[in-house]
């Protein structure tokens, strides 16, 4: 019998409850992934992805306190193992060049299927 793979920390973070229920009952549903924690805004998100160490933050881009990009940026000072996965309903290539540069793992559009 193989021991078994360890699975993938990740921290969810979005201001809207129905939102993030969402990506909970999806994300949870994978054995691979184990949901470390939940954050409504960007400061209470750094504050966790230092103290739960997730392996990776699913960030939306539009949060209260501080914005996905700022969180993105901190991360990467703070966490740069953590990867950062931006979820966000804008489509400018503004967002996303900023994101790109800053070492963002990926960026997905809500609407996305």
């Amino acid at each position: 019998m193989s021991p078994e793979a360890p699975r993938l920390r990740i921290l969810l973070v979005d201001d809207h409850p129905i939102v993030l229920a969402g990506l909970k009952a999806l994300v949870g549903a994978d054995p691979e992934f184990d949901i470390v924690g939940e954050a409504r805004d960007g400061r209470a998100a750094l504050r966790m992805a230092v103290q739960l160490v997730p392996d990776v933050v699913v960030a939306d881009l539009s949060l209260p306190e501080m914005s996905g990009i700022e969180l993105a940026a901190a991360l990467r000072d703070e966490r740069p193992e953590c990867r950062v996965l931006v979820l966000t309903v804008h489509e400018e290539r503004a967002y996303l060049r900023q994101l790109l540069e800053l070492g963002v793992g990926g960026y997905l559009l809500k609407r996305s299927a």
